[in-house]
């Protein structure tokens, strides 16, 4: 990204909250209109700042001004991550200083010589360290789901290009999600009492229209015929590199994937099938790529002999044009490497040895 954009983006996101700004309570959001005062470490104040974050989140959603939309998953992700660590604040030892919340927790004597442990410091854990204890405390949350608004809030930050407020509907419906079961489980509250009616029913209606508009796009995609099973579900979960979007819409119905075109609903981007696969099977298989490179071992993906797309070597079939490919030596029987495919049905190894009796 350039810098014009990235200092665009920093404006987008202080914009809101200039000097310039004037908030009247009882608008949109009543009193969680202002800025989510500095946590003084009471359960009370934390709990406080979480349900301002999120409201003002949903407020910047709400707002015409598109720089609002950058502020809006910014808030919305910081008043997930005050909930988690309200939980942390309850669960602390009442003489441990929030020691669950601290980044530094260190071992002291009481007057009686025995070992308490105590926060020290004024940092309070990331969301690894929230990761760690929560899985040690058992207290379950779908970490997947944070991981995916984490890194969509991130990606809208510095690398998203087409921000529309369609675009975040994918990020509040996760949010939705995750907040009405955290604050239902493991602080056994009421979610439309904590946040407010108003702030609620935004989710609700994100959250609603989002679904809806979802299974219109996956029903469309399951609809086609595919050469492989695994290209749907790369497909059904590709989101789209210019805004964020899962929203993925095929031009036709009931036929072959090959010959639809593809299109974002949230921000209007038109790909062919082959830009899509290519795009979707890369990021569908980028874990296991990385392992292969770091751990040893073939990758699941292999450049197609035929087209040079994208072969799905584990299917044994290109998911760019539908080429099969031996997989099995003709001379030496052996396993035809991944990189080897374009010496198939022979090995590279048999190739270059066939090659020299020429």
């Amino acid at each position: 990204m350039k810098c014009a954009e990235i200092w665009c983006n920093a404006l987008a996101l202080i914009a809101p909250y200039g000097l310039k700004r004037e908030l009247v309570r009882g608008d949109t959001f009543g009193a969680a209109l202002t800025p989510p005062l500095a946590a003084t470490g009471t359960t009370v104040s934390i709990l406080k700042n979480a349900v301002d974050s999120i409201a003002i989140g949903l407020e910047d959603y709400s707002s015409p001004d598109q720089r609002r939309i950058l502020s809006c998953t910014r808030n919305v992700f910081a008043g997930i991550l005050l909930l988690f660590k309200h939980k942390l604040s309850l669960l602390s030892p009442l003489s441990s200083d929030e020691a669950l919340i601290k980044q530094r927790v260190l071992p002291v004597l009481d007057e009686n010589e025995h070992v308490e442990w105590k926060g020290k410091g004024s940092k309070t854990v990331d969301v690894q360290g929230i990761k760690e204890r929560f899985e040690s405390l058992k207290i379950d949350v779908d970490w997947k789901r944070i991981e995916k608004i984490n890194s969509f809030r991130n990606d809208i930050e510095h690398y998203f290009s087409n921000l529309k407020h369609e675009a975040i509907q994918s990020l509040l419906s996760d949010t939705f999600l995750i907040i009405n079961d955290f604050i239902r489980k493991h602080l056994n509250k009421d979610p439309k009492e904590l946040l407010g009616d108003e702030a609620w029913s935004v989710l609700i209606e994100v959250n609603e229209v989002y679904e809806r508009e979802r299974e219109e796009c996956l029903s469309a995609l399951q609809s086609l015929n595919y050469f492989d099973d695994e290209i749907l579900v790369a497909f059904e979960k590709y989101s789209c590199e210019e805004c964020g979007s899962g929203l993925i819409l095929s031009s036709v119905a009931g036929s072959e994937a090959i010959n639809s075109n593809f299109t974002c609903k949230s921000c209007g981007k038109m790909l062919t099938y082959e830009e899509l696969v290519n795009k979707a099977v890369t990021d569908h298989y980028s874990y296991e790529v990385y392992l292969s490179h770091t751990d040893g071992g073939g990758s699941p993906l292999a450049d197609c002999p035929q087209c040079g797309g994208s072969y799905l070597y584990e299917r044994g079939i290109c998911a760019s044009c539908g080429h099969t490919s031996e997989h099995t030596c003709q001379r030496c029987s052996s396993t035809i490497a991944p990189e080897e495919l374009f010496f198939a049905p022979f090995c590279g190894y048999c190739a270059h040895v066939m090659s020299k009796d020429d």
